[in-house]
């Protein structure tokens, strides 16, 4: 379920690499870390986003959902491993 912002594009999961819920967060090389802090900000209090990922959203903590924070690239290699190539 992405969601984008300027400069930002977030992607939730109910199951990441660790097993819980995560949020990616993939930014341009211009974005501050101000608004970097924003994003982070309002995914964490959309309590009707935490929900859907299978978060109870107390107001009291932000455990259970991992936050990876990752460059945007433009230009995107995409692999097919089995067939033995590029796509």
């Amino acid at each position: 379920m992405p969601v984008s912002n300027a400069g930002a594009e977030v992607r939730f999961a109910k199951m990441g690499p660790g097993g819980k819920p995560f949020a990616e967060i993939l930014v341009d090389k211009d974005v501050s870390a101000v608004a970097l802090g924003g994003v982070i900000q309002r995914i964490t209090r959309d309590k009707d986003l935490l929900r859907k990922v299978g978060l109870k959203a107390c107001n009291a903590c932000k455990s259970g959902l991992d936050i990876f924070i990752r460059d945007r690239f433009i230009n995107e290699i995409r692999v097919d491993i089995l067939a033995g190539g590029r796509r």
